[in-house]
């Protein structure tokens, strides 16, 4: 396997994981966080919104220019007020071809794989509450 297929295959396994934890509620619908009521999945356009910038921040302040700009112009993709965004999966599924830097590229999907990785569930199920 090349290079640019493995880092296309973590991308894709990226891309699913963000689906994966985007597509169910974090807590139980009896959860006293949620006021008893249902909550069918996150809000995925401001998870991400809220994810990217976090890592913008962090990027920029270590100096990492590529991955600065990178974000930057996802975030000034999503605020065009003329054009739908992409989805996020499939802003992901770009970036191998993008012709971003391969270390860079390679230091954003590990970051975001750890941080989207956070969100599975760990071991069986809590049997009682899991906030207050």
């Amino acid at each position: 396997m090349t290079g640019a297929e493995a880092m296309a295959d973590r991308v894709a396994r990226l891309a699913a994981l963000w689906r994966s934890v985007t597509s169910r509620p974090v807590h139980p619908a009896s959860c006293t966080c949620m006021g008893h009521f249902l909550i069918p999945a996150m809000n995925a356009r401001d998870m991400e919104a809220d994810i990217l910038d976090y890592m913008r921040g962090r990027y920029a302040g270590e100096g990492i220019v590529p991955l600065v700009a990178l974000l930057d112009a996802r975030e000034a993709e999503r605020e065009a007020a003329d054009i739908p965004a992409r989805a996020f999966r499939a802003w992901l599924l770009h970036l191998p071809g993008a012709g971003i830097d391969p270390g860079a590229l390679d230091r954003f999907i590990a970051d975001l794989t750890a941080t989207l990785e956070s969100f599975e569930p760990q071991g069986p199920a809590p049997s009682g509450l899991i906030c207050t």
